[in-house]
This record gives C-alpha cells, structure tokens and sequence, in this order.
C-alpha cells in the first residue's frame, strides 16, 4: 500500500522511510509563523538561554494580522513587544502594520510552498495546504519550535473531497466551502488530513484554494491538503525562499473517506449563527436584517473576491444606513484594486476602506456591533461574541454580501446578476 502527500512530507521532515497514520514523529519544520507572540514570549525567554531563534530566515513574525493599528495602549504595547522580540531574537520577516493578514503573506511572499512543512501560531495554518505543503496550527508550543526548529506530529489519516463540475451563476468558492462545512461537518475530518481534489478544485486559483484549506480546521482538519499542479507552480516559481520538491499522493494510497460533490447543484450559502457548520442554501433563511457588511478575511479579501463584490454593486446604491467595510488581505491585493478601479468603485459609492489585515473578523480595531445588529461577512467564523455581546453574524459569499449591502437583509445575489 503506497502513502498519502501528508505521510510522505511528515517521513521526509523527519528523516524516516516511511510512516504511517498513528505514528508520532519529531519534524524538522521550513517556516514559523505568529501574528503575536502573547503565547510564547515568557516561555521562551524562561526556557530559551539563547540569543536568537532557531533560524531567523525561517521565521515570521505578522504582527499587521489582526491589528491595522492599536487603538489602546494595551494593543500598542503589545505590537511594541513583538517588535522588539524579532529585532532582539533575529527574526528576519516582521510584517508591521499595514501589511496586511499574515496567512496569504506567507503564500505570497514566498514563505510557504510544495512539499513543505510549516506550523504557524494560529488555528487556521491549516491554509498552506493550498500550495501543496503541510500547513497546520500550534499554540502554546510555539516557543519551543521557535527555539529549536522541530516540532511533534501525530500522523494523520488522510480524507478526501472530490469535487467536480461547475459552479452555476452567482455561486463561487466561498459558497462550496461552506456547504462543505455543513456536509463534512465541524468535527467530521477531526486531527485527519483533509484533501480537495477534483477538476473544478484544479481549475480555481490559488487565491480561492486558500479559501477551501482555510476552511479545514472549521471540519476539525489538522490541515487542508491540495496536490500542486501548474497553477500552482507558476504561482511559487518567482516566490519560494528556499529550492522544494513537490510531494504527491501515492497512486495506489488509500482514503479513508471520500465524498463526492457535484459544485453545480450548489445554491448560494449562508452560514448562519452561532457557528459555520450552521450552513443553509439561501432561500432557507427568511427575512433577517443586515446593519453592517464586511468583506474581506482570511476567506474573502482576494482581488478575485473584491471583484465578485464589484459584479453586483457597481452602478446601485448602498441601503441607506449601510456601513460596507472593504479590507484588502494584503498591500499586494490594495494595489491591485487601486489598478483596476476598485477602491474607487467602493469609496465612490461610501464604502469604509480598511488598511490591510484581517478586518472586524474579531472586531479588535474597530467594527464592533450594537446590540441587536446583525453583520454579514465574507471571514470564516461567526460565533457568539465575536461581533458583540447582543448581536449575531452570517457568513457568506461577496456576491451574497454585496447584495445585503444593497438591500438591507440577506437577499439572493442572482437577481442582481
């Protein structure tokens, strides 16, 4: 029985022939990623006796992921420190303020690629799967990756979705994603390895490959797993930082799992309080009132993503009372928009343009709801308080925002195109 990618990338950072599911393997890793260092830092100053990090190359820190900028001192502070930290410990890659969500830096700055292993300090790591490597979280052992570039894993077993077919009008990644959370379930694919194959998960970019890796951890993944293929190649080939191998599924593997998803038969989704898997084709979900739009997060803030958007808001007009916040995912994707019209498209019409990073997705900066207020966003989690204490998020593609953004309440975005 041959091996799955996951195996074959966990034996090689470990320096074995083979593994297999259920073993525990210690793994050289390529990359350590944190957006902050509020886990690690006593840690591994306690236990560190060192002046560095492992490998000041291999290490980034993001710390503009969920700050634009500080709006109190304990924030300001805190960024403060994690400055001080790379410049004191040889990190060498400290995205500040402005530079927008740490996760798709890392995809497009080079950090991330093929046959790789890369364990960053925040749960939805698992999004380094899109390029074909072993992307996936960790916590409070961030100090002791950071001290000596190694890291434990428990083998996982592997599950996949095959996904095949056409999206109809109206309907995109976004939209798949989270029918996959409700259909996979939110801990259907618990510590496994979840992998997206078939023709139309070949056919998207890598943007919206993120979106489905990203998603994983919301089905209980340890990562979420594409094979590279061309696309992915000619994204990496300008980009890596370090030479890779690209690892494949052995012909012969075995799942152990498989659904098959026909992407044609799906409706526009909404996720719907209080968690993702809460996810209901569109027509289901009645009258609820929209007060504030977002769009942009780990899930959402792609130039293919602001363009969608565009499709249903160009030429109309903002519900009046709206509050349509628009946040790039990195100063890469703000020029981009600035390129092709779209700030202007958004400002024009009143839109809040947001410094890039991850948004209102856990309202640290600003965004924060009144009682009573729904949102509705384009980012991956809604659960109870993330918006506030008295209010509720739905979750859903930028067609499907965009069209709340126009008329005030969850509306199909078909009839806008």
């Amino acid at each position: 029985m041959g091996h799955t990618a996951t195996e074959k990338i966990i034996a090689k950072h470990g320096g074995k022939s083979e593994v297999f599911p259920g073993d525990v393997v210690v793994c050289d890793v390529d990359l350590v990623f944190a957006h902050s260092l509020y886990l690690a830092r006593d840690h591994f100053e306690k236990i560190g006796g060192v002046k560095k990090v492992w490998d000041g190359d291999k290490t980034a820190f993001c710390i503009g992921h969920h700050i634009c900028l500080p709006c109190d001192t304990r924030d300001a502070n805190a960024v403060k420190y994690d400055r001080e930290f790379a410049h004191k410990y040889g990190v060498k890659y400290l995205y500040d303020m402005g530079t927008g969500n740490g996760h798709i830096l890392m995809l497009e700055n080079g950090h991330v690629f093929p046959g790789g292993l890369f364990p960053g300090g925040d749960s939805h790591s698992t999004i380094y799967g899109a390029l074909g490597g072993f992307g996936t979280s960790l916590s409070y052992e961030l100090a002791d990756v950071l001290l000596s570039g190694k890291a434990w894993f428990k083998v996982p077993k592997t599950m996949r979705v095959n996904l095949e077919g056409k999206t109809s009008r109206g309907v995109c990644c976004r939209d798949i994603g989270s029918y996959l959370v409700k259909t996979v379930g939110a801990d259907g694919a618990l510590w496994r390895t979840l992998e997206f194959a078939g023709a139309y998960t070949h056919s998207l970019s890598v943007y919206q490959r993120m979106i489905l890796s990203l998603l994983a951890v919301e089905m209980g993944a340890v990562t979420g797993f594409i094979e590279p293929d061309e696309i992915t190649l000619e994204f990496v080939k300008t980009r890596a930082l370090f030479p890779f191998e690209v690892v494949l599924n052995d012909p012969d593997c075995e799942f152990e799992k498989e659904w098959n998803v026909d992407v044609g038969k799906i409706e526009p989704q909404i996720q719907c309080p209080p968690r993702p898997s809460n996810s209901v084709n569109i027509a289901e979900v009645g009258d609820v009132h929209i007060e504030q739009c977002y769009i942009g997060g780990c899930t959402g803030s792609s130039v293919e993503d602001f363009q969608m958007a565009a499709e249903i808001l160009r030429g109309r007009k903002l519900h009046p009372g709206m509050r349509l916040i628009i946040v790039p995912g990195t100063n890469n994707i703000m020029k981009q928009m600035q390129d092709e019209g779209l700030i202007g498209l958004f400002g024009e019409m009143g839109a809040i343009i947001s410094p890039p990073y991850c948004g209102p997705c856990q309202m640290i900066c600003y965004g924060h709801l009144a009682d009573g207020e729904n949102m509705m966003g384009t980012h991956p989690r809604n659960q109870p308080g993330r918006g506030g204490s008295q209010s509720d998020i739905y979750l859903g593609s930028p067609y499907s925002v965009a069209a709340a953004a126009l008329t005030g309440k969850i509306t199909d975005p078909r009839i806008f195109l």
